[in-house]
């Protein structure tokens, strides 16, 4: 994760009550996000050494307060050797003027400047401007930098090192034999109040003594993630099934509505959509198999699913183990956005649908179903699909999703495009 920091350009040409001025407005509309503040105004290359060196590690936000900048944002950048940078600017003063010219600037330097206006400052539109800004740029703070842990029984493989290498973040593997260990240090105590809150939420049919099991499960993977400061995990189920009898259907399903990212099949790919899906909406995401496709209708299915967004949580057998448990339930939300990104992580899809159907549908799939609805025939979305995972996102979020690619450097296309 990244801090954020905000820091305003102005040329002195404009006269420094009023950017002052507008400088004060726009603090205003920014203090509400708890981010640093450059403690001054950026005004010669005097002042491009000092900030450089000091916010080289932050994702920046350059304030464009005038015209007559774009030099100076330049310069910051280079010196500060940014990859990414967002840039806030207004129509009065020439602001907007110098934020253009810094963009196509930045972006023929393969830099991603990602730039938001608005038309007065001291309007509404202008705040809501802002809050799309941060929204966004709250996503790439904890996305760029961030810690992954995989737990699995592998050695570390090329999307690892793929995934490092793009987010400047680190991907921790630990085996299972290490995980068990975590495991075998819960006390019964803890246990038996876990076991409690899972029969809480969840709807059993029936129950065995494996459920003390899913409940250790639960605690070892929290603990995990908080002793190991995991930004965000992810489990190598089918082998995990296999060895130990039991699934991380339920553990997953309970973190990721307590707000802990927390993925299957140990997947990097569908993990980023989950962390998307978190950080753009405060809710969790979920990770759909690729069903069918037939017309204007899509089946997705898995066998875990958030709390947070299903209703009538149950448990059954898993799919294709038998094993205990899996999650089945209705999703709480009929729009929905679907993401599917590449395991280069430079090239995704993106899709808005409206959830006909959900729940135990009846298919022979994974426990929790979803029948959605395009506006188009999407039949040939198996020929284009950069990977089998879709991350389901609760409402239409296709225009955030297109900001946080192009600052991620991932081309993000929609299905409809390719569909023709």
């Amino acid at each position: 994760m990244r801090p954020i920091v905000l820091i305003p350009f102005a040329s002195e040409v404009h006269g420094k009550e009023y950017y002052v001025g507008v400088l004060e407005v726009f603090k205003s509309y920014f203090k509400r996000y708890g981010i640093e503040f450059h403690d001054s105004i950026v005004t010669s290359v005097n002042d491009i050494e000092v900030v450089s060196k000091k916010y080289s590690y932050f994702i920046p936000i350059a304030l464009i307060l005038t015209g007559g900048t774009s030099r100076l944002v330049y310069d910051f950048v280079m010196k500060a050797q940014l990859e990414r940078i967002f840039i806030v600017s207004h129509s009065g003063h020439n602001s907007l003027a110098s934020a253009i010219s810094i963009r196509s600037r930045l972006e023929n330097e393969g830099i991603s400047a990602g730039l938001y206006y608005c038309i007065n400052p001291y309007s509404i539109e202008c705040r809501v401007v802002i809050d799309r800004a941060m929204n966004i740029a709250r996503a790439i703070a904890n996305i760029i930098g961030s810690n992954i842990g995989i737990i699995a029984d592998r050695e570390r493989e090329e999307t690892d090192e793929i995934f490092e290498s793009k987010f400047d973040a680190t991907v921790n593997i630990v085996s299972f034999e290490e995980f068990e260990k975590e495991c075998k240090n819960i006390s019964s105590n803890a246990i038996d109040e876990t076991v409690k809150e899972i029969r809480n939420k969840i709807v059993f049919e029936s129950i065995d003594n494996k459920i003390r099991e899913i409940a250790r499960l639960y605690i070892a993977l929290k603990n995990i993630m908080k002793n190991r400061k995991f930004d965000a995990i992810t489990i190598d189920c089918f082998p995990y099934i296999v060895k130990y009898g039991i699934t991380p259907c339920i553990p997953l399903a309970l973190l990721n509505s307590e707000g802990i990212i927390a993925g299957c099949e140990a997947d990097l790919t569908s993990l980023l959509g989950l962390m998307l899906a978190k950080y753009i909406t405060g809710r969790s995401g979920w990770i759909g198999n690729s069903v069918l496709f037939n017309s204007k209708h899509a089946i997705f299915a898995h066998c875990t699913a958030a709390l947070d967004i299903i209703e009538n949580p149950a448990a059954i057998s898993h799919f294709e183990t038998g094993k205990p448990y899996a999650i089945t339930g209705e999703m709480i939300s009929d729009t929905v956005t679907l993401i599917s990104i590449n395991r280069e992580f430079d090239f995704a899809t993106i899709a808005k649908g409206k959830i006909i159907k959900s729940g135990l549908l009846g298919y022979a799939a994974c426990r929790t179903q979803i029948l959605v609805e395009f506006d188009y025939n999407i039949e040939e979305i198996p020929r284009y699909a950069p990977t089998n995972h879709h991350v389901i996102i609760v409402g239409d979020h296709t225009a955030e999703l297109s900001d946080i690619g192009y600052m991620l450097g991932i081309d993000i296309v929609e299905y409809k495009d390719i569909m023709g």
